[in-house]
């Protein structure tokens, strides 16, 4: 034993797996104007309320652009998401965010592009509902609004 003081022991810095900002980043992506992002389940009943709602009790529903009857086996691939489910995740989910718009017929591959979109007869309508949409998203999301989409939507009446 020695008559100085004892020695302090340093304290060991351990490196985190997640920075604190990653970890904020993540916590913003899960809370939503919902609360939370869509899981797989709240997409599949999403995808079955509206099925219910649209193909009722005759198993076929028209296409929303051209009136092509889309059986009932099909409502899934035919409920195209207006904001896409990937990016816009705040409103996967939300009551307005699709049109029922044919897979067989081709309807619903043009709403891929703002191009294609813009000449959907439905076209208005879909409008009416991202502008509805816009203001509900986070501004993580509000920023993938291409300025052509943009553009159409301020043409729009």
């Amino acid at each position: 034993m020695s008559g100085g003081k004892p020695k302090e022991e340093k304290k060991k810095y351990v490196i985190p797996k997640k920075s604190k900002k990653k970890l904020a980043e993540e916590k913003a992506e899960k809370e939503t104007v919902t609360g939370k992002v869509a899981t797989k389940l709240e997409l599949d009943v999403w995808f079955n309320h509206i099925r219910d709602k649209h193909w009722g009790v005759n198993g076929y529903c028209a296409c929303m652009e051209c009136g092509a009857a889309i059986p009932v086996n099909y409502s899934r691939h035919a409920t195209a998401h207006l904001l896409a489910k990937k990016i816009f995740k705040s409103v996967s989910t939300h009551e307005i965010n699709y049109m029922i718009l044919g897979a067989g017929c081709g309807c619903h591959y043009k709403t891929d592009r703002v191009d294609q979109i813009v000449t959907l007869k439905v076209w208005p309508e879909i409008a009416r509902r991202i502008k509805i949409l816009m203001p509900l998203l986070p501004m993580d999301e509000l920023r993938h609004i291409s300025n052509q989409l943009l553009i159409a939507l301020d043409n729009t009446p």
